[in-house]
């Protein structure tokens, strides 16, 4: 078919243009999250194909094809961020089967390899029963067998996340808005002929019931319902359950919440008003009148909190350093910060700068080398940042632990360093300890030059932060790895942290959705181990 050559030379043409994801050069990966492989798709009826976008130097633009046609292309709203949701619509105009890919292409042109699904069109979810999907073939008895099974299956959801709108998110009156939930099949039911209906709440806009795609036991699901801010000001929350075909309700309830803010308005000049003696003649004299008592403005509804990331590339020339201050927008205080680069830098020092943050790094390389700085930054909080600092010296041929704590009243949700640029002082643990940070560096050199630890302090809020680890992650041999960790519902990510094998090389950290990863090189012969921290704020 003249659509899959194109689709396979399409496909040979980007993955030669991608190349492979090392620490020398930009990475960009993506991933479909709406749809399984093979998954069924009504015909003439709007398919919204979900995409989850990642890249060392910030998302451009995510592309969607279909039988090797250009379809859909999706840019990020504002700026480059290192991670980016795209929600694609796709309407299927004929029947049989469809290959659905993706490509994300980062701000320097870089090209991700494809990732690709085959979702098959039908006409109506009763053929879907009764044309099994092309892989694996079945047998008649095979297929018996299966409905056999679906018919006494258990029907079972759990919820995984937020990927848009978390609750409490501010969104302006009268503004369309895409409300999507990740779930789990983790019943033995396939999802085939399933609905999503509201059960309470405002229905925003939204239709109830709403089709669910086929999602077959075991798999993920992003649930997409598509939204209007109310005009009224004030707390908006509806919730929806999935409902089988038999008009059971199940698994979690799938809540939106949303704050539409007080539209300004000017207050009015309060006028003085005059009373008279209702009882009594007037006295020969005027009556003073009562002094006027202003008007209060109504209590404006708080603005929720949120959590965003800002970046900067710079490029290294040989044999140089270079450093650059990434400044959080008015309105938001700078909680921690972060890096990515290209092998070749080190890193000698991450800090807190102002309301930003700035990082230096040495290029040793013979040709340049890119650097990406990152800024966490922190809205409607009501407090302020500060930074506090230890120094120490490094011990030599040995390693050394440096702590800072951050004063009472405040609340630490991140850290920094600096550990001189012309030294093998090597940081391989950095995380929360209590209200204060830990650092840990490996001194090889006979030298003793002096470390700074930097932690990033909270005050004027209330609530705590807390530290999730993901522990014992693998780097295998000649290779490199990343490791997530997530904040739980209801918190907010600030900061992270990391403990590596002190042959391992950190060349990305930095937030990513709700949580904090890192990325690690391997350059020796056998697997290392890294973890992974999150600091969390509850407000």
């Amino acid at each position: 078919m003249p659509n899959r050559k194109i689709l396979t030379l399409l496909i040979i043409m980007i993955i030669i243009l991608a190349g492979c994801h090392f620490p020398g050069q930009p990475w960009v990966r993506v991933e479909i999250t709406s749809h399984e492989d093979g998954q069924a798709v009504l015909l003439n009826e709007e398919v919204r194909i979900i995409t989850s976008a990642r890249s060392s130097q910030g998302i451009a633009r995510v592309q969607l094809f279909v039988d090797g046609e250009p379809e859909h292309e999706d840019e990020p709203p504002q700026g480059r961020p290192l991670e980016h949701i795209a929600d694609q619509p796709w309407i299927p105009l004929t029947e049989g089967q469809a290959i659905i890919s993706v490509v994300a292409v980062d701000r320097r042109g870089t090209v991700s390899e494809p990732f690709s699904i085959t979702l098959n069109v039908v006409e109506s979810l009763d053929d879907i029963d009764s044309e099994p999907t092309p892989t694996p073939t079945m047998s008649p008895e095979e297929l018996a067998q299966t409905q056999t099974a679906q018919a006494g299956c258990t029907n079972s959801a759990s919820f995984i996340e937020h990927v848009t709108i978390p609750i409490n998110t501010q969104v302006s009156a009268n503004t369309n808005f895409t409300k999507i939930w990740r779930v789990n099949n983790n019943g033995t039911c396939d999802w085939a002929g399933y609905q999503l209906v509201r059960t309470s709440g405002e229905v925003m806009g939204a239709n109830s019931p709403q089709a669910l795609p086929v999602v077959t036991a075991g798999s993920n699901a992003d649930i997409v319902v598509e939204m209007v801010a109310p005009s009224t000001p004030g707390t908006h929350t509806a919730v929806w359950r999935i409902q089988a075909g038999d008009s059971s309700l199940f698994g979690p309830e799938l809540t939106v919440t949303i704050n539409v803010p007080e539209r300004p308005t000017d207050t009015p000049v309060p006028t003085a008003t005059f009373t008279s003696t209702p009882t009594k003649p007037p006295p020969a004299t005027p009556t003073k009148p009562p002094p006027a008592t202003p008007t209060m403005p109504p209590s404006a509804t708080p603005l929720p909190i949120i959590v965003q990331q800002f970046t900067e590339e710079i490029s290294i020339q040989p044999n140089t350093t270079e450093n650059r201050t990434v400044t959080c927008p008015t309105g938001s205080v700078v909680v921690s910060g972060g890096f990515s680069h290209q092998s070749g830098i080190r890193i000698w020092e991450s800090k807190k700068d102002g309301n930003g943050w700035r990082v230096y790094g040495t290029n040793s390389q013979a040709s340049a080398r890119s650097l990406t700085i990152v800024a966490i930054c922190l809205y409607n909080s009501g407090g302020a940042s500060s930074q506090v600092s230890t120094q120490q010296n490094a011990t030599p041929n040995d390693f050394t632990r440096i702590t800072a704590t951050c004063p009472a009243g405040s609340l630490v949700t991140g850290a920094g360093w600096s550990i001189g640029n012309n030294t093998a002082v090597q940081v391989y643990q950095s995380n929360k300890l209590d209200n204060g940070w830990q650092m840990f560096v490996n001194n090889p050199s006979g030298d003793n030059p002096q470390v700074t630890l930097y932690a990033v302090c909270l005050s004027g809020v209330s609530g705590n932060t807390t530290q999730e680890v993901n522990p014992d992650n693998v780097v295998p041999p000649n290779n490199t790895a990343d490791a997530q960790k997530l904040c739980p519902a209801g918190t907010f990510v600030t900061g992270g942290g990391f403990v590596l094998d002190k042959e391992l090389t950190l060349f990305n950290t930095s937030k990513e959705l709700n949580g904090w990863i890192n990325y690690a090189a391997n350059t020796t012969g056998s697997e290392k181990r890294f973890d992974t921290y999150a600091v969390c704020y509850k407000p």
